[in-house]
């Protein structure tokens, strides 16, 4: 069964993105999740007790304990192989298959663009009822991660 392309304009491309099957959808996930899971988490943790949820409002101590928890977690191999799965395989530009280092050579801000859609497009609707779950609204999240 072929699932459709989603389709977005991104600085004047038109990518489209197509959804991962479940295995592959739940692999990337689990690789995500040891990435910032912890990070998001105390992030998560310090807006909610605040009752806010954007980065200048959270206490700089646990903020820093969040970048902290980000950064023991980085390998670039590994981060290289996840953001070029997001971005390149399963994905078309101007209806033509990328090259990841050539297609994004000289446009890292691009790249992190396509990423954020990748994102959505992949788990935008579980990361939404998850946050709604924790009765965090979408008006109240940072608007990379609003679905």
């Amino acid at each position: 069964m072929s699932r459709d392309l989603v389709k977005k304009v991104i600085d004047g491309e038109t990518y489209g993105f197509q959804q991962f099957g479940a295995k592959q959808a739940l692999k990337v996930l689990t690789r995500l999740t040891k990435i910032v899971g912890e990070p998001m988490a105390l992030a998560f943790t310090a807006a909610k007790g605040e009752g806010k949820l954007s980065t200048r409002d959270i206490d700089p101590d646990i903020l820093a304990s969040a970048v902290r928890a980000l950064m023991e977690r980085l390998d670039e191999d590994n981060v290289v192989d996840l953001v070029e799965t997001l971005t390149a395989s399963h994905l078309l530009c101007n209806g033509k298959q990328i090259v990841f280092d050539v297609h994004y050579e000289g446009k890292l801000g691009h790249l992190f663009k396509v990423l954020m859609a990748a994102l959505e497009v992949q788990y935008g609707n579980f990361f939404g009822e998850f946050l709604a779950k924790q009765g965090i609204k979408n008006q109240d999240m940072p608007q990379a991660l609003q679905t």
